[in-house]
């Protein structure tokens, strides 16, 4: 594999995840769903890790969602995921044999692998939609909502879970113009759903958040996320395993 598509796949290896709306009487019960996205922030996690492995994909559907977005779908394997907020991931991987690590620490973006020599930095710049956050994994945080705006849109299901919808959008939108829809469920503040609009308002891809576990008491992550293009086609799923939160990654982690 040469340089220039090992540095493709560690820029694009990341996590990768509708019906009627219901209009919500002006007397709300205290049951209906709130209408306040920070009711829905997972306000006990600090930092996880996790296992993820790919379960399935398909190429030619993955690449009309971005010709660079299902290069994780190639990795064999397990793939392990460690997240500190505010926006620090680290993934390490293997493809063809090769140990492969990226890491993100706020606007800083650095690739490692050491077998070809490679190790770079780069800088993401100002722009929002290029940070990794946990709505990555279906949760939603404070320090994401701090650069983002919410609109409520009602109640619809999910599965058979009514769920808290939102547009979500970015308040520079200078920056960003994109804006994604997503499905929150009340009762375990867990995104069951979330469609991801590009920059001209066009779909551009389903994230399918499912069978959700509490993994400590509050915390709720998804056992698997299923990706579909804007042509409804299976693109691909991963599973998560091994998760534990809360651990105190150290700092260093992510440098």
């Amino acid at each position: 594999m040469n340089r220039k598509l090992m540095i493709k796949w560690a820029l694009g290896a990341m996590f990768a995840l509708s019906g009627a709306a219901i209009t919500l009487p002006a007397n709300a019960t205290p049951a209906d769903p709130s209408a306040n996205i920070h009711d829905y922030v997972c306000k006990k996690l600090d930092d996880f890790t996790a296992t993820m492995r790919v379960l399935n994909h398909d190429d030619r559907a993955l690449r009309k969602i971005s010709k660079d977005f299902g290069l994780i779908y190639q990795i064999t394997g397990d793939i392990k995921v460690s997240y500190k907020e505010e926006n620090r991931l680290r993934i390490e991987g293997s493809i063809n044999a090769a140990k492969a690590i990226m890491i993100v620490n706020g606007t800083k973006q650095i690739v490692r692998i050491p077998t070809f020599g490679l190790n770079s930095t780069n800088d993401l710049g100002e722009t929002p939609g290029k940070r990794k956050t946990l709505l990555d994994m279906g949760l939603i945080s404070d320090g994401y909502l701090a650069y983002t705006q919410a609109t409520f849109k009602g109640a619809r299901p999910v599965a058979g879970t009514l769920c808290a919808v939102f547009e979500i959008t970015y308040k520079r939108k200078d920056l960003d113009s994109s804006h994604r829809i997503v499905w929150v469920d009340p009762k375990t503040k867990a995104v069951l759903k979330r469609e991801e609009y590009d920059q001209a308002g066009k779909l551009n891809a389903v994230f399918t958040y499912k069978d959700p576990k509490e993994v400590e008491p509050g915390v709720w992550f998804p056992s698997s996320i299923e990706v579909t293009n804007n042509q409804g086609q299976k693109a691909g799923a991963t599973n998560y395993a091994n998760v534990k939160v809360n651990t105190g990654l150290e700092d260093s982690v992510f440098k």
